[in-house]
């Protein structure tokens, strides 16, 4: 008898995973109050292996890093498949460089001569502008990560466009081309594609 029981308790404990793992993939804006109720039934239960179904639901539910691809052109040949990520060149502007109209490119062309560097954004809020390849389309947001400037990755989008601008190469709006902030012409950026036009 005591056997049936820890069969059908090993059972329960099965499906009870399985069901969890499937309210985890089908609400994942819920995720916090699941794992709260997740962590309950394991203080509940108190099976060792029911901990280790838990355990390897956690690990399966953490994201997963964006894929690095090694051009340009592929990253963008895959970004319908999610988040992707290239390495590229970032430079710096100023709304006031040589040639430029001191509004950005893109609807709904900001003026960017009132030392604005930031756009708001409907879903991420205020974000750097960023100046990039007319196959980058506008309201693209990028993570820009590695700036020698900044301890941190920042989120930027794309609102402009430039001449010299092409491919890989990525253009940081700075207040103005006599304050660039220390920033110099950097190689080997990560640039990750968090979303593809508005």
């Amino acid at each position: 008898m005591k056997k049936k029981l820890l069969r059908y308790g090993q059972y329960f404990s099965g499906l009870v995973c399985v069901f969890l793992l499937c309210i985890m993939v089908l609400s994942t804006n819920q995720k916090a109050s699941i794992v709260t109720s997740n962590m309950n039934l394991t203080k509940s239960i108190g099976t060792s292996q029911f901990q280790n179904n838990y355990l390897a639901l956690q690990e399966l539910t953490k994201e997963k890093p964006a894929p690095i691809y090694n051009s340009f052109e592929e990253a963008l040949s895959h970004v319908q498949e999610g988040r992707v990520a290239f390495i590229g060149k970032l430079t710096a502007y100023g709304p006031d460089c040589a040639g430029c109209g001191g509004h950005s490119a893109c609807p709904p062309h900001q003026n960017l001569q009132n030392g604005n560097i930031y756009y708001n954004d409907t879903t991420y809020g205020p974000v750097r502008i960023l100046a990039a390849d007319k196959s980058l389309p506008c309201g693209s947001i990028i993570k820009v990560s590695n700036i020698n400037i900044y301890s941190e990755p920042i989120l930027a989008i794309v609102m402009d466009r430039g001449g010299a601008i092409k491919g890989n190469h990525l253009d940081l709006l700075f207040t103005t081309e006599r304050n660039l902030e220390g920033f110099s012409t950097q190689k080997n950026i990560h640039f990750e594609i968090l979303r593809y036009g508005f």
